[in-house]
């Protein structure tokens, strides 16, 4: 009896160890980024290595790209309040694709308030001589089924449906086929009189385990 314990008991331990050793195989891809337009003017000679920052006389942006998302601020450096259009903001993929995005910190509050509000999202206020920050996220739910009443999916379903903007690991797809490729992010802001779609365009400088 004893010897069939202690039997059991290894046999749970190597069982742990091959799901522990499964699962370590899985080395994320790491990825470097540049910001290669528009450049602010005082920088236009450096190109390479740049802060991934724009700014004008009206607006300031500050990007951190991960391949799972885009942390973004934007700062009002006018006297007045402006809007960032986050219904008409898209991400466009190395391969020429355009989608929607979501803009926020939490991404669970983002598709459910995109959803309830059919398809639709309100402009983030900036008032003047402040700043937002948030992340974007890839919006998959305009083609995807929720239900009748559009809040069927619990907050764990909707996490797990999340689309990273880039594969995280190589069984999402080959991250390394993205090197010196290049992604671009527009970002409509309304100044009351008129509005501007501010396009950057980033480059995958590096891709690797």
């Amino acid at each position: 009896m004893y010897r069939f314990y202690i039997t059991k008991q290894n046999s749970v331990l190597l069982l742990l160890c091959l799901i522990v050793v499964g699962c370590s195989s899985y080395t994320p891809y790491r990825y470097s980024f540049s910001l290669i337009g528009p450049l602010n003017e005082t920088r236009q000679n450096d190109a390479v290595g740049q802060e991934m920052s724009f700014m004008d006389s009206d607006v300031e942006f500050r990007f951190v790209p991960s391949s799972e998302n885009i942390h973004v601020a934007i700062k009002n450096k006018t006297d007045h309040e402006i809007n960032l259009v986050r219904d008409k903001a898209e991400y466009i993929n190395p391969m020429g694709k355009s989608r929607m995005v979501h803009y926020g910190y939490d991404y669970v509050e983002e598709v459910k308030d995109f959803t309830l509000n059919t398809s639709y999202v309100a402009p983030v206020k900036i008032d003047p001589d402040s700043e937002i920050t948030g992340y974007v996220w890839i919006n998959i739910w305009p083609d995807f089924c929720i239900g009748e009443d559009r809040t069927s999916l619990t907050d764990g379903k909707i996490n797990y449906l999340k689309e990273p903007i880039f594969p995280r690991y190589r069984f999402e797809g080959r991250g390394e086929d993205l090197k010196d490729l290049t992604f671009n992010l527009i970002l409509p802001i309304d100044f009351g009189e008129y509005e501007r779609d501010y396009t950057f365009t980033f480059m995958i400088n590096d891709v690797v385990e």
